[in-house]
């Protein structure tokens, strides 16, 4: 797949999530970044799962006025996780989003065990 199909892909998909979700990324300047591989420190860090996203910033609940950002608050989706995972565009865009919901969890601060423990 191209990434201008998966950008559109990711695209439709935000469209189609609850108005919470799209008001958070919008509200909180979360940039969603489409990628094509999953970087190598993830795949080592996460050998044998899924790496579908992450989030990159600093969390909301550990923000200040002595804690200045140097890159955009944002959510990455690696392509090449979604293409060798599923081949129905359908079964795509449901993992999109429970990626952006579950990297939206991150930035307010919820841990891995946190969010899995609550299936997000």
């Amino acid at each position: 797949m191209e990434m201008s199909e998966f950008e559109d892909i990711i695209e439709a998909t935000v469209k189609k999530m609850p108005a919470r979700f799209r008001k958070i990324l919008k509200n909180e300047g979360i940039r969603l970044i489409a990628r094509g591989k999953t970087p190598g420190v993830l795949q080592d860090r996460y050998r044998g799962d899924w790496v579908f996203g992450v989030f990159l910033g600093v969390p909301y609940n550990q923000r200040s006025v002595f804690n200045v950002e140097q890159e955009p608050t944002r959510i990455e989706l690696y392509r090449e996780s979604f293409e060798k995972a599923f081949r129905r565009r359908r079964e795509m865009e449901e993992q999109i989003a429970r990626t952006v919901i579950h990297e939206i969890g991150h930035y307010f601060g919820f841990s891995e065990k946190d969010l899995r423990r609550h299936r997000l």
